[in-house]
This record gives structure tokens, sequence and C-alpha cells, in this order.
């Protein structure tokens, strides 16, 4: 009687559509970003829409380098893809290089034709978007939160005044020990540290009599850089074991193949004017995959073949006959 009654609950449409998942989160974290130097991969986003400044921003594009965890922050009036291209192209790539790899999330402005074009006409080999509500997979969005803290710390009251200090917080979020690189992002990014201050440098009042660091000295530090950098690959790596041991404890490993009938959650917002909420809606809509683009990430298609995009398999319910280690 019990496995008859489990049997019937578990292939109940009504009641997998309905009722919350009461098994642990699917999907363990997935492999580290393969990053070996500064700037092979981006990690980009906009915060906003913020306050109108006086200088007319509402947005502001950050671009941080997965490698060396170096930030940079660009106020714009508004969240476009041709403000991208123009920020990207102009202080980006023709100052630092271009990537390999360019990590975004799903926003119209990323996923437009135009920026599209632009990334082939650097020939950029990989462009990839984060699945749909997953901002975690992003590691920009760790640092849209330091920046919104450090911006709020400064402005106080006037939050028109939130784009002013921008220059400031960028040094110093770039000239700050990274807990798991254990290096400034300007060291990695420059071979060197920022001078913060003029009281650096030897007071004098002979320009002859500055001291400079000799320059086969300096050379010499730069050698050492690939050391460096393969010690940063090992604290990369040392972190994203130490994240895997926490993020998992209470995670499910299981995988899907093409085809395969899933559930997936919903993320509905309640309407006043259409008598509609959120807390009566299903919350999970059956789908069926039509292309696995890893373990962890799938392509799906409601029943009745429309597309829904890219999802992660976090927001999947296990049910009768799928298989959970």
């Amino acid at each position: 009687m019990y496995a008859d009654v489990v049997n019937f609950v578990s292939s109940c449409d009504i009641c997998l559509a309905y009722k919350q998942s009461t098994h642990g989160t699917i999907g363990k974290m997935g492999r580290p970003k393969q990053v070996s130097r500064p700037f092979q991969m981006l990690s980009i986003d906009f915060l906003g829409p913020l306050p109108t400044s006086r200088k007319q921003h509402s947005y502001l594009l950050v671009v941080v380098c997965c490698f060396s965890k170096y930030t940079m922050l660009f106020p714009v009036r508004r969240a476009t893809s041709e403000s991208v291209i123009r920020i990207l192209e102009n202080d980006v790539f023709l100052v630092h290089g271009i990537p390999q790899f360019i990590l975004m999330d799903n926003a119209s402005y990323f996923s437009s034709n135009d920026l599209n074009s632009f990334f082939n006409k650097y020939k950029i080999p990989n462009i990839h978007f984060t699945p749909k509500y997953t901002p975690q997979v992003n590691t920009v969005e760790r640092y849209n939160k330091t920046v919104i803290t450090s911006i709020a710390s400064f402005i106080e009251n006037d939050h028109r005044a939130w784009d002013v200090n921008l220059p400031k917080i960028q040094f110093a979020i770039n000239s700050s020990v990274n807990e798991t690189t254990n290096y400034t992002p300007n060291f990695l990014v420059y071979g060197r540290e920022l001078v913060a201050c003029g009281s650096h440098y030897t007071h004098s009042d002979e320009a002859d009599e500055i001291s400079f660091l000799p320059r086969d000295i300096y050379c010499e530090n730069i050698g050492h850089l690939a050391k460096i950098f393969n010690d940063v690959q090992k604290s990369l790596w040392e972190a994203h074991v130490k994240n895997t041991k926490q993020y998992n404890l209470r995670r499910k490993e299981t995988e899907f193949n093409v085809n395969d009938i899933v559930w997936k959650r919903t993320y509905v917002q309640s309407d006043k004017d259409r008598y509609f909420s959120k807390k009566l809606a299903p919350k999970f809509v059956k789908c069926r995959i039509v292309a696995k683009l890893s373990p962890l990430v799938y392509q799906l298609q409601d029943m009745n073949g429309q597309d829904l995009g890219t999802w992660h398999v976090k927001d999947f319910k296990a049910f009768k006959n799928q298989l959970i280690v």
C-alpha cells in the first residue's frame, strides 16, 4: 500500500507542479574557471538603475578580471549594448588586450546582435552566458556587493553623488590584497604596486637626486611573475576546493540527458490587476531537455515546444525514476 501511494503521488502532475521539493537542492559545484594570466577571462555586469546622478548617470558597468580580480567601474547613462561596446573597446580591449573568455548574464544588452558582431570583430573565441536566475555563476556578482557597499559608505544621504568617488573606490579595491590570490590586483596586472602617496618618493629639491629602482632589479622582479602566476593558479584552485566542500554539504548530484522530462522551478510575480498571486501559482512547470550544455546547465522547452532558455540544474525538481546519487 505504501509503495502504491508513493508511486501515485510521484507521478501526479498536479502534485509535482504545486508541492515544494523536500529533497536537497540538485547540483553540486561545477569546475573552477580555467585561467592562467590577467585579462584572459572577463566577467561583466551592470549595476542599476541607480538614482540619476548630477552627471546623468543611472547605471554602473562593472568589469572584473577573473584571474587577478582587477576591477573596473564605468558609470553610464543607459544600460545599452552601444555603451558596452564603447567601454570594452576603448577602455578594456585596447588597454589590457583581447580576452579569451567573457562571462555575462542573459540581459538583452549583452545578448544583442550588435555586441555579438563586436565580439566577432575581435575574434573572441568563448562567450558564455549565465543560466537564468543563477547570478552566482558570474564572478562579478561578488564584487558588485563590495562596490555597492563602498559607494553607500561615501554618499551618506546624497544618493545623486554615487558616481563621484568611483575612481577612488576602484583604486582602493585594486590596491587591496585579495584573500584568494594573496596579491593585490594591481601587482598581478602591472607587475608592481601602484604608489598611493607622494611621500613614497625621496624628499629632495634636486631632480637629479631622486632615487629610482634600478632597471635590472625591476626586470628581475618581472621575471618572477611566471612563478607568481602559478602560485595564484594554485591559490584559486585551493579556494575552489574549500568552497566546494561547504557548497556541496546538502546538495545532491544528478545528471539529465536530452529528451528527459523535468520539472523546472517557476519565477512569477503577483499581479493585483489580474487577480493573480504567486503564492497560489504552480511552483514548477513540466519541461523537456533539448540540449545538454554541461552536467549542470541545460536548454529547455515547455511541452508545447516553446523555448525556455538555459537553466541551471538547481532549479529542477527530482521525482520518480530520476536517480539521485
